[in-house]
């Protein structure tokens, strides 16, 4: 284990993880690994009463919003650990893209986009995908994107091609990266 910890809430977390990574998803890795995701998920979604008891559920998000409230190097920190199976980090609702489609509903989702869709996701109901990445253009650059959201009335009407969305299978929504002022690709 880690001898070296950022905070004492940290070393706290830490050692309540990894005795939940001793006992509930190392001991399932090789069975999971030759299940179909979906049930492996349905199996994952059991476990997260007892992973929310850890203390460790949603770490980087407030804890006036359901999480942790870790920073950045705590998070860090506690990744690691996670790290160690590509399971727990879904077990503890802190996966990618969740983790950052979490963060921006928080400060950017207005009422009804919280609701319907920061809510469920905090609670590990549902998953979320999330779409940059276009064919036409190199790699991930948000200055050169080609789709475009234009708003008629009131809503955006989305044009472009995306690929490589992450996470996209079994998510039950998406946050797409569109341009909004064409002028301001300079």
């Amino acid at each position: 284990m880690v001898d070296v910890f950022a905070t004492p809430k940290l070393k706290r977390l830490y050692e309540a993880v990894h005795t939940f990574m001793e006992s509930e998803i190392y001991p399932n890795e090789a069975r999971w690994f030759r299940m179909p995701f979906r049930e492996v998920e349905a199996e994952l979604r059991g476990l997260r009463d007892k992973a929310r008891a850890t203390g460790a559920w949603n770490p980087p998000i407030a804890e006036a919003e359901g999480g942790a409230g870790l920073s950045l190097l705590e998070f860090g920190q506690l990744s690691e650990l996670l790290g160690r199976s590509p399971f727990a980090h879904l077990a503890f609702n802190c996966q990618a893209p969740d983790a950052g489609n979490i963060e921006l509903l928080l400060q950017h989702g207005n009422p009804a986009q919280r609701e319907r869709f920061l809510t469920p996701l905090l609670n590990g109901d549902i998953r979320s995908c999330f779409a940059m990445t276009e064919p036409e253009f190199a790699g991930s650059n948000p200055i050169r994107m080609g789709t475009t959201a234009v708003k008629e009335g009131g809503e955006y009407v989305i044009n472009g091609h995306k690929w490589f969305a992450t996470a996209a299978d079994g998510a039950a929504f998406s946050i797409v990266m569109a341009n909004t002022n064409p002028e301001a690709n300079s």
